[in-house]
């Protein structure tokens, strides 16, 4: 049997926090500890760097070989959209820009615009 502590306590975290990429929120790190910046849609995680849960992620096991990590996925493999670094579920309505609404379906997304062109 082998035994890992994975959080050590007290925390070490750094006194600054992480500036973290457009769309991905600040959350604490798997042993509750520090803040880190949450994985997205197909990055690496593993017990300390989680997914980031508002969007539906969870760290999958399933599609990695044995010892090789583990990616974000949508925690019941529903389709999804990434756009501008932000998850959409499926069927969610959402707008990019105040030009344009769009609808997440299938994986894909489509578009109507907003605004009418001026035609002079």
């Amino acid at each position: 049997q082998v035994c890992a502590q994975l959080c050590r306590r007290p925390c070490y975290c750094p006194w600054v926090p992480p500036r973290c990429p457009r769309g991905s929120p600040l959350v604490l790190d798997g042993c509750g500890c520090c803040k880190i910046c949450a994985r997205r849609l197909g990055e690496p995680c593993d017990f300390l760097h989680v997914c980031d849960q508002s969007q539906g992620l969870v760290c999958d096991y399933s599609a990695a070989p044995a010892g090789t990590g583990a990616t974000c996925n949508f925690e019941d493999s529903e389709e999804g959209c990434e756009v501008n670094g932000r998850v959409y579920r499926d069927g969610e309505v959402f707008q990019p820009s105040c030009k344009l609404q769009c609808r997440c379906l299938d994986g894909g997304f489509t578009c109507v615009p907003l605004c009418q062109e001026d035609v002079r």
